[in-house]
């Protein structure tokens, strides 16, 4: 569950609302039950009119009162929870005749006296006057509520009106937004409710403008704005460390296309030259800006299938497991992620990056090219391989010379002589510090790169061999799983606009 519920109701006729403007004014609490009751189970009373209560309100069900009275239900919670229903639901209590008792006689609540309504300025507010201001508008009425657990509520000091009344007045932009109404058009009255397992805010908004509607997009921007704000910082360290992923996912792409860019042995090396070919062939084909929000349907479509393709990869797939832990986190703040699935890499509108990354590698590739043998890298190599052989040479010399007896200094001359002819240096035959000298290793290695880089250009003519004989086999399998894919059932398009006029005012989320 959510720890920020935003609940909203609309009214078409606002006779009633004047009522619920002065019960949201004046409530000042329920009397608590004695603590020794509170802990008993929930009389059968109780549970018939709970029952009643949440057939005839199913929404009701989405409260965290509820949550609370189905986990444990006790009489406390049962009375949190038909309070609740029956503040939120004061204009249509009337409905349901035992919710109509109920409100009348539980005790405690204060009918008469000063209120707690505010609004966007710090002004005298005339509670009659602003009844019957909301009673004789003649346009849509919205009535929200917003809610805490009561641990939230202290931790983050929204155990106070002041708190909850600057949280709405930083939020009018979001809240406009969300009711498609003008800013100087809303209108909006508030109040504080501090019950004891939920303390939460009633807010009533309407237009003096042009009407609005709320639709069910509508409902989530505004519970996300309320819960980013309240949740500020929980969101700030989470959405930090889910840059962190989104980074590292970034960067082993990377990683991975440079490596089939170099045509480097790794596992679906080929079917991934495949999609990328695929990819710049129908790119080709397309005029304007070769970016993933100026394609059309069809190819965003391959580019998502070829992105979902090369997250398999486990490392890719590991860090987006990451990714989506930290996500449903962050986003528990203010939605129920409870049993709801991951967004698959190629619908997630945050990792657009990704997508474009694979269109300007495809683009910049040239699929004909052959490997080719770098003949400087070879030339350095074989001098290399040369200078180590003279100085097994000249060592080899030094060590037979030592062996030979000199019987005079004109001898030791001449020799003298003729490595100096042949470019060594004088004395290298009795010191034995030659600078340069024999490297059994050495050779070894060049001898090896030697081997490897000579034997790629027949390794080149195999695989192209292989390739084309292979060709078939991964057209075949691209086009059945680019056509399940297609048919999916899923024509998801990261642009569309996914509001449902239809629910234009809104139901509880």
């Amino acid at each position: 569950m959510a720890k920020i519920i935003v609940s909203c109701r609309f009214q078409k006729s606002a006779k009633d609302t004047a009522d619920l403007i002065r019960y949201m004014a004046t409530r000042k609490g329920v009397e608590k039950l004695p603590s020794g009751q509170k802990y008993n189970i929930a009389s059968s009373k109780q549970h018939d009119l709970i029952l009643s209560v949440v057939k005839h309100f199913p929404q009701s069900k989405k409260f965290l009162e509820y949550d609370d009275y189905y986990a444990f239900p006790t009489m406390e919670n049962a009375n949190e929870f038909l309070d609740a229903v029956a503040e939120r639901y004061a204009d249509r209590a009337y409905e349901l005749k035992g919710l109509v008792n109920y409100i009348s006689n539980r005790p405690g609540v204060e009918k008469l006296g000063s209120h707690g309504l505010f609004t966007q300025f710090d002004m005298p507010i005339d509670l009659d006057t602003v009844a019957e201001r909301v009673a004789n508008h003649n346009g849509v009425i919205w009535t929200e509520v917003v809610s805490l657990h009561r641990e939230d509520a202290e931790r983050l000091h929204f155990n106070n009106a002041e708190a909850w009344k600057n949280l709405v007045r930083r939020n009018m932009n979001e809240i406009a937004k969300a009711h498609r109404i003008k800013v100087e058009d809303l209108e909006w009255y508030g109040a504080f409710h501090n019950t004891t397992h939920h303390p939460h805010i009633h807010l009533i908004i309407l237009s003096k403008g042009q009407e609005g509607f709320l639709s069910e997009k509508g409902i989530k921007e505004l519970r996300r704005a309320f819960g980013q704000d309240v949740f500020r910082d929980e969101q700030y360290k989470l959405a930090t460390i889910e840059t962190g992923y989104r980074s590292e996912l970034k960067d082993n792409l990377t990683d991975l296309l440079q490596q089939i860019q170099m045509r480097q042995s790794i596992p679906n090396a080929d079917y991934y030259l495949f999609l990328l070919r695929k990819i710049k062939d129908e790119l080709q084909q397309q005029k304007g800006k070769k970016l993933y929000g100026y394609l059309p349907r069809r190819m965003k479509r391959l580019v998502d299938f070829a992105l979902r393709e090369f997250a398999k990869e486990s490392d890719l797939a590991e860090i987006y497991s990451k990714w989506n832990e930290v996500n449903r986190e962050k986003r528990s703040l203010y939605y129920d992620t409870k049993d709801k699935p991951d967004v698959p890499i190629e619908k997630n509108t945050e990792l657009r990056s990704l997508k474009n990354l694979l269109i300007r590698t495809a683009l910049g590739m040239n699929f004909n090219a052959q490997m080719k043998v770098n003949t400087a890298r070879l030339g350095y190599l074989f001098s290399m391989l040369a200078k180590e052989i003279v100085n097994s040479a000249v060592r080899r010399l030094d060590e037979l010379n030592k062996m030979m007896p000199l019987s005079d200094g004109k001898e030791r001359s001449k020799i003298r002589e003729k490595k100096l002819a042949h470019g060594l240096k004088e004395g290298s035959d009795t010191t034995g510090n030659c600078e340069e000298f024999y490297d059994s290793q050495a050779v070894e290695g060049i001898l090896s790169m030697l081997d490897y880089l000579i034997s790629l250009g027949d390794q080149d003519s195999g695989e192209n061999t292989e390739k084309q004989n292979s060709q078939t086999e991964y057209d075949y399998d691209f086009d059945t799983a680019y056509a399940e894919y297609l048919n999916d059932g899923d024509d998801y398009d990261e642009d569309d606009d996914l509001d449902e006029d239809e629910q234009h005012f809104g139901l509880s989320m």
